[in-house]
């Protein structure tokens, strides 16, 4: 796995989270808006059904009136030709027989329908029984009733539609059209005058009862309702004949839609424009009309409701959709932080394994090798010992120089197989107090002639009153000297060695740091591994052996360098009983 993945898998995840969120959110919000369409369209229908039930009794209760208005005209016109039997025509008293019955008027028509003229009286008095006849009386009742069969009874107006002429009237009668100007009427032949009598019931009374029981005000208080666009009943041929704008009574309608829902019967509902209104939305419901003739009613319902709803919605679930995915980033942040530590801990923990086998290894044949090397160096030291004290050749200076350079090497090879062993064997460690200061001034001591020589200036920061360490002090002069000299070595041309101590939160750090050349970066992670060095003349145990000896005190070593400025080496020790090796 590259160090890359996690990210990408993290990243990945996020994108998945987020699509999920705004799924969810989006399927919140189309529900809501499902929701909302659905209680709007049936409100729609309820308020359809309720006004078809209205208009239903309306046209039932006008019809209603209407048969009573015509039978009342009708037993008006019987007692009209009754009285005219007995008596002449006389306008006046038609007059006030209007005004008396609440009559528009009263016509007298002859069978071409116009204004009937009585005949001139004949010469010899009539007599006092016919005298004051319109017309000569019938001399039996069967010519009363050839007279009423010549002159059918009928009548206009008898719909709660606009008034229309009746198909029954004769030819003569109706290509006269007496009856323009009214809006209810009936006719009846008569029997004392060859003609009719047609009575006009008064249009202002008929039209103010319509208007109060009729489709029309029940259509304008529906439309007068909050949250009611419009409402409007359309005829079969999508006539306007009741609107909540009284204006749009009388137009035509050419929508198509409209002319679907008629055709098919099945109720429509749907979100148009409406100039002013805005989106408005319809329910058009099919309605049975005069007969077998349909009808629509269609009403306008606002969603102003529905629109604040679902912008609230929307926000509502736009916040929760960015919660959740808040929530699930931060949820996945920690994963795949702990992840991320877990495997840099079993990472460290291979590394240190392998680092650790790899010392055994190294180790076990550092003590086979120093072994087989160390007793022949132990024998040869012996055999030097003794020709220094048993054989003095001349010249004598010449043969004690060359027995010191032979026992120096010698002890050079002691020192080497000393190391390779401390490669190989736990490291003992005899703890005891040491006073940090007091232990760098002692290593500082040992290398200033050193440092002084390679024009090097050594800087010393040691705060006063540091704590007292519990640690092997011949083990960490050890490692401090090791240090310091890696420094001195590492600065040829002179510098600075840097020197500081400082405790905190239970340790105590020593650093050593050096303007040298620095260290190469692929290099830097391995200088505490063995046989690892920058020195054209070393083992490269050194900084290994120092690694060993602070992680024997519980402690840590850590080295950071920038290449051609500076190094700088930094070990922690617990300011407690410092483990044991």
């Amino acid at each position: 796995m590259t160090r890359r993945s996690p990210l990408r898998y993290f990243l990945a995840s996020v994108v998945l989270l987020a699509a999920l969120a705004g799924l969810f959110g989006l399927s919140e919000a189309l529900r809501t808006q499902q929701e909302l369409t659905r209680q709007l369209e049936e409100k729609g229908l309820a308020l359809a059904g309720a006004l078809e039930i209205s208009s239903r009794n309306a046209i039932l209760s006008n019809a209603l009136m209407e048969e009573m208005i015509t039978q009342r005209l009708l037993d008006n016109a019987r007692m009209v030709d009754q009285v005219l039997l007995s008596r002449p025509a006389n306008p006046a008293w038609l007059k006030r027989v209007s005004a008396a019955n609440g009559l528009a008027r009263v016509d007298l028509l002859d069978r071409a329908g116009r204004p009937y003229e009585p005949p001139p009286p004949p010469s010899p008095p009539p007599s006092p029984r016919m005298g004051g006849m319109m017309g000569r009386a019938p001399s039996s009742p069967a010519e009363a009733q050839e007279r009423r069969a010549k002159m059918m009874t009928y009548m206009w107006g008898r719909s709660w539609a606009p008034p229309s002429a009746a198909e029954e009237a004769p030819p003569a009668i109706r290509d006269r059209k007496f009856w323009t100007g009214t809006v209810l009427g009936v006719a009846v032949g008569a029997r004392s005058f060859p003609g009719i009598i047609a009575v006009h019931a008064d249009a202002n009374s008929v039209l103010n009862f319509r208007r109060e029981i009729g489709v029309q005000r029940q259509v304008e208080e529906l439309g007068r309702q909050p949250g009611v666009e419009s409402v409007a009943l359309l005829g079969h041929d999508l006539t306007v004949l009741a609107h909540s704008t009284p204006d749009q009574v009388g137009t035509r309608e050419t929508d198509a839609g409209l002319q679907s829902a008629l055709e098919s019967g099945r109720v429509l509902s749907r979100v148009v424009g409406r100039a002013g209104a805005g989106r408005v939305y319809e329910v058009v419901k099919p309605i049975a009309l005069e007969g077998s003739r349909t009808g629509l009613l269609r009403i306008g319902l606002s969603t102003a409701s529905m629109d604040r709803i679902w912008r609230s919605d929307r926000l509502s679930a736009a916040v929760t959709a960015a919660a959740v995915l808040g929530l699930g980033i931060l949820g996945m942040s920690v994963i795949f932080y702990l992840q991320h530590r877990h495997l840099r801990e079993v990472k460290s923990l291979e590394a240190e394994m392998e680092r650790g086998e790899r010392l055994a290894t190294v180790g076990n044949l550092a003590a086979a090798v120093a072994h087989e090397i160390r007793n022949p160096l132990n024998a040869v030291s012996m055999g030097i010992q003794r020709l220094r004290v048993e054989f003095e050749p001349a010249p004598r200076e010449e043969y004690l120089r060359m027995v010191d350079l032979v026992q120096a090497e010698v002890r050079r090879l002691n020192a080497i197989v000393e190391e390779f062993l401390s490669l190989a064997r736990p490291i003992p460690l005899k703890p005891g107090p040491v006073i940090v200061a007091d232990l760098i001034d002692d290593v500082l001591g040992l290398v200033e002639p050193e440092a002084r020589g390679a024009s090097i200036t050594i800087a010393r920061e040691i705060p006063a009153g540091l704590p007292v360490l519990h640690a092997d002090r011949d083990r960490i002069k050890q490692v401090l000297l090791n240090l310091v000299l890696n420094a001195i070595q590492a600065m040829p041309s002179g510098g600075t060695l840097e020197i500081g101590a400082a405790a905190s939160g239970g340790t105590l750090a020593v650093t050593v740091a050096d303007t040298g050349s620095g260290i190469a970066p692929d290099v830097l992670p391995k200088v505490f591994e063995p046989y690892v060095t920058t020195k054209a003349k070393g083992l490269g145990l050194g900084l290994a052996i120092a690694k060993r000896i602070v992680e024997a005190h519980g402690g840590a070593i850590e080295a950071e360098s920038e290449p051609g400025r500076r190094t700088r080496f930094r070990f922690a020790l617990p300011l407690a009983e410092a483990a044991h090796g």
